[in-house]
């Protein structure tokens, strides 16, 4: 990670840097990305996928004025639990605290709302009957949109695959055991399981 943080100290002069993902949480692989919020004094809003020897940058850069006058929490939960490795004078702590606070004022979906999603879910279900590429593409559909509909029914917000899995993993084994053999398997069987699973979170 230092020879990413150096790459960015020089190119950006940064007031603030905030690594979120895979190098926050120690879970990086070789296929890592290095993900990070780079907030600069001078420096046009970016998004920098330079290559720092064999790891890929997804780093977005913003100049601080961005901050200054109001921005959308919402563009910037990614950095909710992120690591703050440099600072200056607390501006990139600041962002961090009101993405936090908004993120844990963000509205559940309710128990009406939640009925509606897996009505879906028992219609694509159908729709997947059909032994073609409409038919497939509903399949895929289906099982990428029902983890996030599973954590709008658990009160979980969705914060992408890779964290809702790790909590469905831990918290909830019988929903990941579903789950996860409706993608293994990719049969029909698994997939009629994981949604009457579902359904039963009403």
């Amino acid at each position: 990670m230092e020879k990413m943080i150096q790459y960015i100290r020089q190119t950006y002069a940064p007031l603030s840097i905030i690594v979120y993902g895979s190098y926050a949480d120690g879970t990086t692989h070789i296929n890592s990305d290095f993900d990070a919020l780079v907030i600069s004094g001078h420096c046009a809003a970016s998004h920098d996928v330079s290559r720092i020897g064999s790891v890929q940058l997804d780093v977005f850069v913003y100049p601080q004025s961005h901050f200054e006058n109001g921005f959308d929490c919402r563009d910037f939960f990614q950095i909710h639990d992120g690591i703050i490795v440099l600072d200056t004078d607390g501006f990139g702590a600041s962002i961090q605290s009101r993405v936090q606070n908004a993120l844990e004022l963000l509205p559940k979906k309710t128990p009406g709302e939640v009925r509606q999603e897996i009505a879906w879910c028992k219609k694509m279900l159908l729709r997947t009957e059909r032994r073609s590429a409409e038919g497939l593409y509903r399949w895929h559909w289906l099982l990428t949109e029902s983890l996030e509909i599973y954590c709008d029914a658990r009160k979980k917000t969705y914060l992408g695959p890779k964290k809702a899995l790790k909590w469905m993993e831990a918290e909830h084994p019988e929903a990941f055991r579903h789950y996860s053999s409706a993608l293994l398997h990719f049969d029909r069987q698994s997939l009629q399981r994981w949604i009457s699973y579902l359904e039963q979170q009403i």
